[in-house]
């Protein structure tokens, strides 16, 4: 009771102003560890050693053994799951959740045993999206959409060391990107780029780096207000990917498009939904360019690292009617993005979560806690309250929705 008691002290006097009254309006029975979040698409059993389960690890899927066989997810009425894969090799399909597992590589020849997910169920039209973690342990945003006519659109691209198996699987898929998108200049969403446009300039780089990075859209506040208001240790990727980008193709760099900026490859199409907010609280995160991405008639919406602040601000411009979509990239990983209001404009079915091993697995009481560290388990809680059918995590491995 004192522990519940304090918690709604905590929201009252403001302690948690930024996540909004509906966070208030929503909070009820104690803690939001009481709450399932039962329609998480695993690959990998999320449970840590010696720990005890939490619920919204109810529907995991333990990763099929050794050579890439077939595993079912279907949920049994208690929310727990059936793993039919038991042995190497052996093959069920799950109609609740049609998931399926290899432990190949995304066919990017690089020794990777990054085990790739693939969910047929979406109805993409022939087009797919895919979610990579590739080789990292750490969090990032580095999304391929693959149209029905094979055109690519990177979204991001990760971390500097994504680098290689980013090019790579653009490689293995023609090694020429139509459009990329990038929110906002964070290492971990820009570095694999800058990695790439730089090789490209070196003599002796490998291969894999001979790549047509496309038309770039993207919208930056100018590199000093970043100064005045970012923590210093991100000043230098943001310098880096300014100058890699101003020395890039002139004809093929799109810089700041303006909201309702358009334009289509086969079966998808891409809508700028806002230039980059002058914000001076979580500056760089709250300059996330967002994206409206329609496949085959299906939405996704791309938030980048969207915090509470400039969440509020696109409702308000936009309209909450059109922020609807069938599929939402969880804005800053899942943690300290977003709002409730701003996820229930959305009501997703889909849930892509790129988070890391390390940050979805923490579970302390977001009401509580430390508030930086653990609202991932607030953010699984809006889901769950949400009605989402599945959520996929990036921390399992790559995952491909289609």
């Amino acid at each position: 009771m004192k522990k519940k008691a304090l918690a709604v002290a905590l929201l009252l006097s403001g302690t948690l102003a930024f996540h909004g009254q509906a966070f208030a309006d929503e909070y009820s029975n104690g803690t939001i560890q009481g709450e399932a979040l039962p329609n998480v698409v695993h690959g990998v059993n999320q449970q840590a050693s010696g720990s005890p389960k939490a619920p919204w690890q109810d529907a995991s899927l333990t990763q099929a053994a050794n050579n890439g066989s077939t595993v079912s997810n279907s949920t049994a009425s208690n929310g727990t799951a059936s793993n039919s894969a038991a042995n190497a090799g052996s093959s069920s399909e799950s109609s609740t959740q049609g998931a399926t597992t290899s432990n190949a590589p995304l066919n990017v020849q690089n020794g990777s045993t990054t085990p790739t997910y693939t969910d047929s169920t979406i109805g993409l039209g022939g087009a797919s999206i895919t979610m990579i973690k590739g080789e990292q342990s750490g969090q990032q945003i580095s999304i391929v959409i693959e149209s029905n006519d094979g055109s690519l659109i990177v979204v991001d691209g990760g971390l500097k060391t994504n680098a290689p198996y980013l090019a790579k699987y653009i490689k293995d898929r023609g090694g020429k990107v139509a459009a990329w998108l990038l929110t906002h200049p964070h290492e971990d969403h820009v570095g694999a780029l800058a990695v790439i446009l730089e090789q490209q300039k070196k003599e002796g780089h490998p291969d894999y780096y001979n790549i047509d990075p496309g038309q770039i859209y993207y919208g930056f506040l100018p590199l000093a207000y970043y100064e005045q208001y970012e923590p210093a240790h991100r000043i230098p990727m943001m310098k880096e990917i300014m100058e890699d980008l101003a020395q890039y193709d002139s004809a093929k760099r799109h810089e700041s498009s303006p909201a309702g900026t358009s334009f289509t490859y086969g079966n998808v199409a891409v809508e700028v939904l806002n230039t980059p907010y002058s914000i001076p609280i979580d500056t760089g995160n709250n300059s996330s360019v967002c994206y409206m991405i329609t496949i085959n008639g299906k939405k996704l919406l791309i938030t980048g690292d969207l915090p509470y602040e400039a969440a509020g601000k696109l409702m308000e411009e936009r309209g909450a009617d059109k922020l609807k979509a069938d599929i939402v990239q969880m804005a800053h990983h899942g943690q300290h993005g977003g709002s409730f209001a701003f996820y229930s404009a959305v009501h997703p079915r889909y849930a892509l979560w790129p988070s890391s091993q390390e940050l979805w697995n923490k579970r302390k009481d977001a009401f509580t806690e430390d508030q930086e560290s653990y609202t991932v388990a607030l953010t699984k809680f809006w889901m769950n309250k949400l009605g989402v059918e599945k959520n996929f995590v990036m921390a399992d491995g790559n995952w491909v929705l289609k």
